[in-house]
């Protein structure tokens, strides 16, 4: 709001033009916002308002009394199930924090390095527990997980804003064309994943083995498994096989790339160009002074940052035998479960703001959300794979592909009218509950690599 209207508001300047109102083209992006100094009454006063902000800021935050009952699971040798379940615990407290602490670092920085700052780290919870899964080869557990993030923040994320928000008011409007625009990515990100799941279900790729016999056969997996040198992430453009089923590896890491360029596009859009879109609601006087500094909010970043990487070593470490020992379906841990933690501060968000009627924000939390996963962590997940060593597709399969067009579909379709009541929500939870009892039903593969 204040980019557009002239508001008179301390700790914030803004350029004026010579009839005294606001150069919308600079403000906000020029320059950096003005605080007061947080250690002005000493760093005893300090240390205490920011320990007391980040370790009792939330309700959530009870939840790392977990912390410690994982690390003893993990190194006194405990069932690999309760290292799984106090591990994930306590990953909800830190993955809500690192959304605090960042918000409160942006404050410091312009609107452009602020909008980055947000997109980078805001789903930073999924993208280090798959460069876990990664490191440890398990593809299918990256992938489900990734797929899962964008179908809960879709379906349950959204669809619980949808329905808090419309039992206490009767119709929510939001900005169709955001809307509409996240809608567009999504299918994007659906037609990125489909290419390669279908090359590879109707055996048309460069890798396909219809109509050759068992010599023929051997000969194909025994040259990928040398592999082109590229495919092995060298650098050699020269051959166009390797793995990934009938779908060529190189095809997934072309598309990846596309897709990152995609991002980057979808960033300067947002923060630069079309900022309007996305800053609707937003409010500085809804918004609480930054309480941690600059380099004390980047030193708690990359404290709980460092929480998060070791409690998602563990679970990784833990994922196979805590299904084996909970009986539950590993599919089912990795697309349902793991999705639901790492995404448990976007769903608070986006409930609370709809529940202020402060749709846009809610909206930016969920889809916004989904966005992120889609069109940057997946692809980035493929790169960070061919930096491993890891042979990490877009091939998602089809069962999982069609409910991802499916939802996508759905939710373009409940969005296109800038509107939401009670019911839409009602209709994306339900969905949501559905996915999650076939996640549940779907046969765990053989290997997950």
């Amino acid at each position: 709001v204040q980019r557009f209207i002239p508001l008179q508001t301390s700790g914030t300047d803004y350029d004026s033009g010579e009839d005294g109102q606001t150069d919308g083209s600079d403000s906000g992006h020029s320059k950096g916002k003005k605080h007061a100094d947080v250690c002005a009454n000493g760093f005893a006063s300090y240390l205490n308002t920011s320990l007391t902000a980040v370790l009792l800021g939330s309700p959530m935050n009870v939840l790392m009394l977990a912390t410690p009952l994982a690390f003893i699971s993990k190194f006194a040798g405990w069932r690999q199930e309760c290292t799984f379940i106090f591990s994930l615990i306590a990953l909800i407290p830190f993955a809500e924090r690192v959304s605090f602490v960042t918000e409160d670092v942006a404050q410091y920085t312009n609107d452009t390095l602020g909008g980055l700052l947000n997109a980078t780290f805001g789903n930073i919870t999924e993208l280090i527990v798959s460069i876990f899964a990664l490191k440890a080869g398990l593809l299918r557990v990256v992938q489900v997980s990734m797929l899962g993030s964008v179908l809960s923040n879709l379906l349950l994320v959204l669809g619980s804003a949808f329905l808090v928000g419309g039992l206490r008011h009767h119709e929510q409007t939001f900005n169709k064309v955001a809307a509409t625009t996240n809608s567009g990515l999504l299918t994007v990100s659906v037609l990125a994943l489909s290419l390669p799941s279908i090359l590879d279900a109707t055996h048309t790729g460069s890798q396909s083995t219809e109509g050759h016999n068992l010599t023929d056969v051997v000969a194909l997996v025994h040259a990928s498994a040398s592999g082109p040198a590229w495919l092995s992430a060298n650098g050699n453009l020269e051959e166009e096989t390797g793995t990934g089923g009938d779908a060529p590896l190189w095809l997934s890491r072309f598309i990846a790339g596309v897709m990152l360029i995609l991002y980057g596009m979808l960033i300067f859009f947002q923060v630069k160009t079309h900022t309007h879109l996305y800053e609707g609601e937003e409010e500085d006087d809804d918004q609480d002074p930054p309480v941690l500094g600059l380099w004390g909010g980047i030193f708690w970043l990359s404290i709980i940052t460092f929480f998060i990487s070791l409690l998602s070593d563990f679970i990784i470490d833990a994922i196979e035998g805590a299904a084996e020992g909970l009986g539950v379906p590993i599919l089912f841990l990795s697309g349902i479960l793991v999705p639901i933690v790492g995404n448990a501060a976007e769903h608070a968000a986006s409930i609370t703001f709809a529940w202020r009627n402060k749709m846009e924000i809610s909206l930016g939390s969920a889809v916004g959300s989904a966005v992120q996963i889609a069109v940057f962590v997946i692809p980035l997940c493929v790169m960070i794979g061919w930096a491993f060593g890891q042979d990490m597709t877009l091939n998602f399969h089809i069962y999982e592909t069609v409910v991802l067009m499916l939802t996508c579909l759905t939710v373009s379709f409940l969005l296109q009218d800038g509107k939401s009541h009670w019911l839409k929500g009602a209709t994306l939870f339900f969905a949501y509950i559905m996915i999650a009892a076939a996640f549940w039903a779907h046969a765990d593969p053989k290997k997950m690599s």
